[in-house]
């Protein structure tokens, strides 16, 4: 009879629990229309190349705080992503936050963030003027979006950077391997230096043209291939 009662119990405690109801799992997209929230998934916007070393003009001048960090977005929407933040852990540490007014980062597409338009990018899609990685020494850089999730880090607080540098002549980009998928940022085997390669279409025409001979980036464009087989450790020295 116990059994019975303590079965009937149970019974009772369990028809008595209400409806959850349907488990909302989505993330909202901001696409710069819908006035949805100001978020992202992680992965789906990742930072795909920087410029941590400064850029290098025809002429030899070499301007340390011309900087920058490109964004591609690899998700399915095209994302506003004003103010989006990068922090900046290890040698320097910053929150720079994306400022209103730039271009919709659309599916697939790359664009940069730089700390000049007056320098070597001119057409950069958001300037942020103390924009500032150290001078070869350990960084990390964070990616959020305006509601503070994590889009991704890449680098690394304690070693030095994974690829670019200045070395009196020529400065050279950190650039990350182009998977669509994969290529944890925080990984140094997923960079490499940028490599001038004979393309069709060049990825240097966003670097004003008197700088393409000794500042080798690729700045909203599709990233270089790696013909290295190896990465390497960049520094100023």
């Amino acid at each position: 009879m116990r059994a019975t009662s303590l079965l009937l119990a149970l019974g009772l405690g369990v028809g008595c629990n209400a409806d959850p109801g349907e488990i909302e799992q989505t993330v909202g997209y901001r696409d710069g229309s819908d006035g949805g929230p100001d978020s992202g998934e992680r992965g789906n916007v990742v930072m795909t190349e920087v410029l941590w070393s400064g850029s290098v003009h025809d002429d030899g001048t070499w301007d340390r705080a011309d900087v920058f960090v490109e964004l591609r977005n690899q998700g399915n929407f095209n994302l506003d992503v004003s103010g989006w933040q990068v922090v900046a852990t290890g040698a320097v540490n910053h929150t720079w936050v994306i400022p209103d007014g730039g271009p919709l980062l659309t599916v697939g597409d790359h664009r940069f963030i730089a700390a000049s338009n007056a320098g070597c990018f001119p057409d950069a899609d958001w300037v942020v003027p103390d924009l500032d990685f150290g001078s070869g020494d350990p960084f990390e850089l964070t990616l959020l979006d305006k509601d503070d999730r994590l889009l991704e880090p890449i680098g690394s607080e304690t070693s030095l950077p994974f690829a670019g540098g200045y070395d009196l002549v020529t400065s050279r980009s950190m650039e990350r391997a182009e998977l669509m998928f994969g290529g944890d940022g925080t990984r140094s085997e997923s960079w490499h230096f940028y490599t001038p390669a004979e393309v069709d279409v060049p990825n240097d025409d966003r670097v004003a043209e008197d700088c393409r001979r000794y500042t080798h980036a690729s700045p909203g464009r599709p990233n270089s291939p790696d013909y290295s087989g190896a990465y390497a450790t960049g520094s100023l020295e």
